[in-house]
């Protein structure tokens, strides 16, 4: 056997087992960047979040749905095949004013406007001489108002990991190119947010699923309760949802923390209405909009807002500036995690 060879075993003989482990090492560390690439895991940002389950749950029955007048033009809502994650309460002024202030020098660049608009700020934040800011005696924690618009553009910032770079704003979620009107007044927008979104705005399945699904319902077969605090009762304006005549109304977000759908979201009743990301009858400027807003305080009404199925629509490009948002989001499967363990699982014997 030749002698040199002999000789670099005996002095190195780690690159050996280097050699010989190397193809483990790299199977290992494809698989480790492939579940990373595959299903990336969102960060938090300053929510909390529910994990919604029971994936497979099956659509809402007529049987279920309050309507004599057949008004719902699509009742049978609530089916989800997958799991996904919603926040807990509505997105915030504050967390909103973070994108206002990000977002404004290209608002004004595209528009030509300088002061803003209702759909851009909402009514609770101002733009004046250039500046942002949020509106004297207004809580940083009142759920924010935004138009469909703008509340795409938000979620495409936080699946940016909020770089303040145009393009954002303008793609990764909802491609908003596609926000334009044709001469015959028909309208263009994407119609479903990206498979591979980390955020989003929740379809109106998921909502629905999130508000009223308990999988614990009909001894655990799973069913739908009448109102999105897991009973069949509506809700009090004032002591069990967010919603009154006085001046202390709107409260803050989460104000009412032991009114919980089954999966613990807060402020389904109340506070805003909240975007949809579902069309209503296949139009795509026509999103729906979910939930009653804190001026509707009647109680004891014919329908109510909040009831199991109900939902308005609202034009995606108009200024409304009352309508608010909930954020969905991914999760990472269970399979990520089992692959990224085997694959430490490799690393740490081969270091080893």
């Amino acid at each position: 056997m030749n002698r040199q060879y002999m000789k670099g075993r005996q002095e190195h003989p780690e690159s050996e087992i280097y050699m010989k482990h190397t193809p483990i090492v790299f199977f290992a560390g494809t698989i480790l960047a492939s579940a990373a690439l595959a299903s990336p895991v969102p960060p938090d940002y300053s929510f909390n979040w529910s994990t919604i389950g029971d994936a497979g749950n099956r659509a809402t029955l007529d049987s279920e749905i309050f309507d004599p007048f057949d008004f719902f033009p699509n009742p049978h809502v609530g089916a989800v095949n997958y799991e996904f994650r919603m926040a807990t309460t509505e997105v915030t002024v504050g967390q909103y004013f973070e994108f206002v202030q990000e977002y404004h020098p290209y608002f004004t660049a595209n528009t030509g406007n300088v002061l803003g608009l209702s759909d851009f700020t909402g009514g609770l934040i101002r733009v004046a001489f250039g500046e942002t800011h949020i509106r004297d005696g207004v809580s940083q924690n009142r759920a924010a108002q935004m138009g469909w618009e703008y509340a795409a553009r938000y979620v495409n910032w936080l699946h940016n990991d909020k770089v303040n770079e145009e393009w954002a704003f303008e793609t990764g979620v909802y491609d908003t190119s596609t926000f334009t009107q044709n001469p015959d007044g028909t309208y263009n927008h994407q119609e479903t947010h990206n498979p591979d979104a980390k955020f989003w705005i929740p379809t109106r399945d998921e909502w629905t699923k999130a508000g009223y699904w308990d999988p614990e319902l009909n001894d655990g077969e799973g069913g739908y309760w009448q109102f999105p605090d897991g009973s069949n009762t509506e809700l009090i304006p004032g002591l069990e949802r967010n919603a009154g005549q006085g001046d202390e109304f709107p409260l803050d977000v989460g104000s009412f923390p032991d009114i919980t759908s089954p999966w613990g979201l807060m402020d389904l009743a109340g506070g805003v209405s909240e975007w949809s990301g579902s069309m209503v009858r296949g139009d795509p400027n026509q999103r729906y909009l979910l939930g009653t807003r804190y001026s509707t305080s009647n109680y004891g009404d014919f329908f109510a807002d909040d009831l199991l199925g109900w939902g308005t629509g609202a034009q995606a490009g108009l200024s409304h500036g009352i309508p608010g948002l909930r954020l969905a989001s991914s999760i990472p499967s269970p399979g990520v995690f089992m692959v990224m363990g085997f694959a430490q699982c490799l690393i740490t014997r081969r270091k080893r």
